[in-house]
């Protein structure tokens, strides 16, 4: 079970790979809280060629309080066209999508988004 404690260091190395065009990550079913996401995000804001990201974080225990920080770094991934996050079965209650729209907006080039965030707490109110 990955609990999120050593993401930081995982996207360390992972922001090392300066000529990475493509990357997936299937992070489903452990307790990754959501408090070190902003670290993995910053990971891979360094890999400045990426074109296409897929990540799942199906299954954890994310609560969406670090989702701006996360989307911060993979909106410095300026080539990125194809990006798909599937975040269900989560606790993200929706406070923070905006800051998730806001980072996601700034990957001017994107022409592929697929967004999932089947059963969580999301009302509506922040849509």
């Amino acid at each position: 079970q990955i609990t999120g404690e050593n993401l930081g260091y995982f996207a360390d190395g992972i922001g090392r790979c300066s000529k990475l065009t493509s990357l997936g990550l299937w992070f489903n079913w452990n307790q990754i809280s959501g408090e070190n996401l902003g670290d993995l995000g910053a990971g891979i804001g360094c890999c400045s060629e990426l074109t296409s990201l897929h990540l799942e974080f199906n299954s954890n225990q994310i609560t969406g309080e670090n989702l701006g920080y996360f989307a911060d770094g993979i909106g410095r991934c300026s080539k990125l066209t194809s990006l798909g996050l599937w975040f269900n079965w989560n606790q993200i209650s929706g406070e923070n999508l905006g800051d998730l729209g806001a980072g996601i907006g700034c990957c001017s080039e994107l022409t592929s988004l697929h967004l999932e965030f089947n059963s969580n707490q999301i009302t509506g109110e922040n849509l």
